[in-house]
């Protein structure tokens, strides 16, 4: 991708990680859907890195957009247009939205010496024949990254790298189970930093600090005589379901869950972490698409086709919007906030954002149905009207705290 930068530019444009590992020379594509074959990038030697909307860089009108496209999208583009991304390549999910799908097309067609490549994601419940053909999809992705940047997919890296990613998702599962129990074990914005890390330079020296948070989480957890508690919460999570968990809580503070599909913890910590203070409550889960639904992605079979392992893995992730199913995320959602013992619910929707406007109203009547207090905020990645939305939230973390 042709996009020069100097180095002032960069490092105000770029996150901490990608800041120190562009010295040695590391290979990037970008990504925007959270679902995406991290182990097949890093077996071809190649980074991915998730793009995020810069509150610097405010998306203004892209005659070549759809009218109603989200901000997201065009931010996205006034950040390429203005050499502000610093990427080998990008990818673009195909059957995820109408927005996205668009810019993909644009972007070819605006940036022609840019490498970009269409993921598509079937939207079917997962069967035998959408894994084969995410599989195949896979399959030319692969494909694609060889031929750019002239590095074969080797087993042995391939390997490595899904043990990297199962070690990642295992310790950073932990920590979302242990905040369950407590929240005070380990701070939302801290996990939400964590999982960001994750999304945008995983690697042994990231994966080595998120273990290292978890071993010092389970430490206080063994001295709190929770270990029992924390894996049982750890195994209803991974198994989807909660049905069989009946397990002690903290309630010294209020419960928050919040939802929402395209909208990444880092965001939403980053609005919260001082009004939960004076609040006194606590985000003890995220069911977001960038948070939860990516942790909690099972882990691909051992052996057989290394495509068709990673597309079944990645077509299970939990509860993603842009699939069918939304009766059973809904159902899921209430028996979160019933077991979870949930004192309000938070539903967050990204501004124009097709799947999660679609899912919010079912959303917010699982809280209603939990006889819970309930809010839906959209949200503007860029932050645009940050002071509205804090209030909003204060003003509803408030009213939960003087409920009795």
């Amino acid at each position: 991708m042709v996009c020069q930068l100097t180095r002032t530019d960069l490092l105000e444009s770029s996150t901490q990680l990608v800041r120190e590992m562009v010295e040695p020379g590391n290979r990037f594509v970008g990504y925007i859907y959270p679902h995406i074959p991290v182990e097949i990038f890093l077996a071809h030697g190649v980074t991915p890195s998730l793009i995020r909307a810069e509150s610097k860089q405010r998306g203004g009108f892209e005659d070549s957009l759809q009218t109603f496209a989200c901000s997201l999208t065009r931010n996205l583009i006034a950040q390429r247009a203005g050499d502000r991304l610093l990427l080998d390549g990008i990818v673009f999910p195909g059957n995820t939205c109408d927005s996205l799908q668009n810019l993909g097309d644009v972007w070819r067609y605006r940036f022609p010496k840019d490498r970009v490549f269409r993921l598509t994601y079937p939207v079917a419940t997962p069967d035998e024949a959408t894994v084969e053909y995410f599989a195949e999809e896979l399959r030319q992705l692969s494909n694609w990254l060889q031929e750019s940047f002239d590095v074969p997919l080797l087993h042995d890296r391939l390997d490595a790298s899904s043990c990297l990613v199962i070690a990642y998702r295992k310790a950073l599962q932990y920590l979302y189970a242990a905040r369950v129990y407590n929240p005070l074990l380990l701070s939302y914005s801290r996990l939400a930093d964590l999982v960001g890390d994750f999304l945008s330079a995983p690697s042994e020296d990231t994966l080595a600090t998120t273990e290292e948070v978890a071993d010092a989480v389970q430490n206080e957890v063994s001295e709190m005589g929770a270990v029992d508690t924390v894996r049982s919460i750890h195994e209803a999570l991974i198994r989807g379901s909660l049905d069989s968990l009946d397990s002690e809580l903290d309630h010294s503070r209020k419960r928050i869950v919040v939802t929402g599909g395209m909208i990444e913890p880092r965001v939403f910590a980053n609005l919260t972490d001082e009004l939960n203070e004076s609040a006194g409550a606590d985000v003890i889960l995220d069911l977001f698409s960038y948070g939860y639904k990516t942790t909690f992605t099972p882990p691909p079979a051992s052996g057989g086709d290394p495509f068709l392992r990673v597309a079944e893995s990645i077509l299970r992730a939990p509860l993603e919007p842009t699939q069918e199913g939304l009766p059973q995320r809904k159902q899921f959602l209430e028996d979160v906030l019933m077991k979870l013992s949930a004192d309000g619910l938070i539903v967050c929707e990204q501004s124009f954002c097709d799947p999660d406007e679609f899912e919010g109203p079912s959303l917010g009547r699982a809280g209603k149905d939990a006889d819970i207090p309930v809010v839906r905020i959209p949200i503007d990645p860029e932050l645009s009207d940050r002071a509205r939305i804090e209030t909003r939230i204060q003003t509803f973390l408030e009213s939960v705290n003087l409920e009795v």
